[in-house]
């Protein structure tokens, strides 16, 4: 057992002290001649040695403890020392034991909250970053990393983020200032919009963090409120064109054109084009909303969608005719129906099959294919889902790339002139896109400029075929 090291003077005073009362009664015997001088100092001697030799394994049991504690202070744990002593004094040992198992029990209960807290502080929505009193990063939380990529501590800031808005607020919140909240953006590693509350702690935590950053990211908010400003500020100028072209048409029939039948007949024949397309626009902003509406509400019909498509190609048969376009609908024998809202679904392929007509080349093709697949290329979804694949391709002039990624946004025209000519009203796809996302399938769109476009829409199938 090793021994530990205990101080001359600590050990000669104890010993000296503990030999005390002993000496004293030799030395008073030894004066009353009731005990032999040499026999007298010769115990004191003795007694000396024996309680020196006491005293120090004493003491060594006490170091050791001290030495244990401080151990366990440090470390959290330790080993339990051996102590020469222990018999003599089984209340110090059972002293230390209970120590050690409470030391034990609470330093498992704090492992077990830090633990704890730092799964919730990883686990939040919203990305943190912890800063000391330089701006440098002390930690930031995995969505802060999945946010701004690279994020290591001991970073400044100013490295992360250069935008000169949330720079200066933190300084100003290091300064002495209050909370504060600022809106910023960045541009890697996308362009994304941020609020950030930035908040001083009201004391340093142990590893020097002052300040706490909330990053909200806002670039969905701020998308959906662009494009809810830029869908009232196109409906009014949708709806204003007609309008205007109504109220002019009006004046001139009170006027110019009241007693002239030919102009009269031209500007009612006006009146009744735009009254036509604007009782169009209506409609289809009536439709896109009710569809929006029960976004959420997954259609329980089931759909024969082979008869849908039948009755629109039967319906389309004359304005097909009047360009020299054929449709063709391929044969549906066997082909299972589908789950859904029959109304809606008709809406679907009438859009689909009117733009087909109307955007291909005369004297052309418009060619309509079903097949069942198990899981569409790319579609994210289970292996086991099972969609019946529709596709709708036109010969016309096709589409530019650039503009497909945006061709279901609302209002949205790749040739503005020739869509309001052939009666469109810019919201065609913007339906199409909800119905397929209300009947949680999936729109596809392929198109070759030169060649044609194909929309390929993959719904979920029922357990019914058709007979």
């Amino acid at each position: 057992m090793a021994q530990p090291r205990i101080p001359f003077r600590r050990l000669a005073t104890l010993t000296t002290l503990a030999a005390l009362p002993p000496t004293i009664v030799l030395g008073v015997l030894a004066l009353m001649s009731r005990l032999d001088w040499h026999v007298a100092v010769g115990s004191v001697a003795i007694s000396i040695l024996m309680l020196g030799w006491m005293v120090r394994r004493g003491l060594g049991d006490v170091y050791r403890i001290l030495e244990f504690s401080e151990t366990l202070a440090r470390d959290g744990e330790g080993d339990l020392p051996a102590q020469d002593m222990s018999g003599l004094f089984p209340e110090f040992t059972e002293a230390v034991t209970r120590l050690q198992q409470a030391w034990g029990r609470d330093r498992g209960l704090l492992d077990a909250r830090a633990n704890s807290a730092e799964t919730i502080l990883e686990s939040l929505p919203q990305p943190l970053v912890l800063l000391n009193e330089n701006r440098q990063i002390v930690r930031a939380t995995a969505g802060a990393n999945q946010l701004f990529g690279d994020t290591a501590v001991g970073r400044d800031f100013s490295s992360l983020i250069r935008a000169p808005k949330i720079l200066e607020s933190i300084d100003n919140v290091l300064a002495g200032a209050g909370d504060q909240l600022v809106e910023f953006d960045i541009e890697f590693p996308s362009v994304r919009s941020i609020n950030a509350q930035i908040q001083r702690l009201s004391a340093p935590a142990a590893d020097g963090s002052v300040l706490v950053i909330t990053l909200f990211d806002v670039t969905e908010i701020k998308m959906v409120q662009k494009m809810r400003t830029d869908f009232v500020a196109n409906a009014s100028h949708e709806l204003r064109t007609p309008l205007s072209v109504l109220s002019g048409s009006i004046k001139t029939l009170q006027g110019p054109a009241r007693g002239d039948p030919e102009g009269q007949t031209k500007f009612l024949n006006m009146m009744e084009q735009h009254t036509t397309r604007m009782t169009r626009l209506i409609d289809d902003l009536l439709s896109l909303s009710r569809i929006e509406l029960s976004a959420g509400m997954v259609p329980e019909g089931t759909v024969d969608l082979y008869a849908v498509l039948s009755n629109i190609v039967v319906m389309l048969e004359v304005p097909a005719g009047r360009r020299n376009v054929t449709i063709e609908l391929q044969p549906g024998l066997g082909i299972r129906h589908i789950t859904g809202d029959e109304v809606e679904i008709s809406q679907l392929f009438q859009n689909l099959l009117d733009n087909a007509v109307k955007y291909s080349n005369e004297n052309t093709t418009v060619s309509i294919g079903l097949r069942e697949t198990v899981r569409p290329v790319s579609a994210g979804r289970d292996k086991e889902v099972e969609y019946l694949e529709v596709s709708v391709s036109d010969e016309g002039a096709g589409i530019p790339a650039e503009h497909i990624p945006r061709l279901t946004e609302r209002f949205y025209r790749v040739d503005t002139a020739r869509s309001r000519e052939m009666g469109g009203t810019g919201l065609g796809l913007a339906i199409v896109k909800h119905i397929v996302g209300r009947h949680r399938g999936i729109l596809d769109i392929q198109s070759v400029e030169g060649q044609g476009t194909t929309f390929t829409v993959f719904l979920p199938v029922s357990s019914e075929k058709t007979a």
